[in-house]
């Protein structure tokens, strides 16, 4: 699966600074793809593009990985993006959409997708963690939203810098199987897709895993391992090249509605049409995520401000792993990984938290 950037065009009429392809000033100065403001959607590594931004200070550091367990006891556990200040040992994920469909309730992070009656299909939720992480394993105690055909679930690794990307997804067409994949700088091959097989992904909860190192990756469920992936048997002898996923990112959760995207591979993937009424809410729920960091933690080479793609603003996470087809853009500018504190008029981070 591919997470879109944010709906700029639904957020572009309220956005305070419009500077297209000038720098920012010091009262917006981060800046991401044409536009310049001072708070988290802008100013998060991953997000923000150093290089148009006011200077080299403006982007903020990428988070590093903590080792961890978020519960969702509290609603302070995932926040709207635009109210997080920047202290990820405050709140653990940011909802990166507005509207915002995910909140935490009765111990659960939970992501609703709604009937968006202007585009004709479901708009959903996309929950991004605060921290980073590069190498270790991330379980993720998950009961899906896939009830119906077109309802795509998934909990995933992405780096919005590289585009690489590690995925576990769950389509209303088939609700008793849990798909794995990856991706390496946002070459999309659907080809690399693997299913699994399990009860009903919809009815109870499962914990899925997957543990990352520089050499494999190892998928699971319910502590049973279901794939591995060398990194030796990625190697392409005709670019000298391995296509393994090697680069920091961010665990996330989304819902979107890939029966109604438009995008017939997309469709044919997920299942189609995706069943709405005016009172139809799908949500996905997640009852907890441990995340055990391991490796070199360091900010390494993995702050390329370049940009990945583009955006269409069109849903909460128009893209797919959908073998035949992809109807939205990924993700979002990278930044260089500095720090903001210094930059006055913009959000702070914290010194230490």
């Amino acid at each position: 699966m591919r997470i879109t950037a944010m709906a700029f065009a639904a957020a572009a009429a309220v956005l305070p600074s419009v500077l297209a392809q000038s720098q920012c000033n010091e009262w917006s100065p981060c800046y991401r793809e044409g536009y310049c403001d001072s708070n988290a959607m802008f100013c998060m590594w991953g997000l923000c593009d150093s290089s148009k931004s006011y200077n080299s200070t403006s982007c903020w550091q990428p988070e590093t990985c903590e080792s961890q367990t978020v519960d969702f006891s509290s609603s302070s556990d995932a926040v709207a993006v635009n109210s997080y200040g920047g202290n990820p040992g405050t709140n653990a994920f940011v909802s990166v959409f507005d509207p915002n469909y995910s909140s935490v309730a009765d111990g659960n992070l939970v992501l609703s997708m709604k009937y968006d009656s202007a585009q004709n299909k479901g708009f959903g939720a996309t929950v991004d963690a605060t921290h980073t992480f590069l190498y270790g394993k991330a379980t993720a105690r998950v009961k899906t939203a896939s009830i119906a055909p077109g309802v795509v679930s998934s909990f995933i690794f992405r780096s919005d810098v590289t585009g690489d990307e590690i995925d576990f997804e769950w389509v209303g067409k088939s609700p008793s199987e849990v798909q794995t994949n990856y991706y390496y700088r946002n070459v999309l091959n659907y080809q690399q897709m693997v299913p699994y097989t399990l009860t009903d992904t919809s009815a109870a909860f499962h914990d899925y895993s997957f543990e990352w190192t520089a050499d494999k990756i190892v998928w699971s469920v319910d502590g049973t391992a279901i794939r591995t992936l060398n990194r030796a048997d990625t190697y392409d002898s005709a670019t000298g090249k391995y296509s393994f996923p090697d680069t920091r990112g961010r665990v996330a959760f989304s819902i979107w509605d890939g029966g109604n995207s438009g995008a017939q591979g997309t469709q044919e993937w997920a299942g189609y049409p995706t069943p709405w009424t005016a009172s139809t809410v799908y949500s996905m729920y997640v009852d907890s995520i441990t995340i055990q960091c391991s490796g070199d933690d360091s900010t390494g080479g993995d702050s390329s401000s370049s940009a990945v793609g583009g955006d269409d603003g069109s849903s909460a996470t128009d893209g797919s792993s959908a073998p035949g087809g992809d109807d939205g853009s990924s993700a979002t500018d990278g930044g260089d990984g500095s720090d903001g504190s210094s930059q006055t008029k913009c959000i702070p981070r914290p010194a230490a938290y």
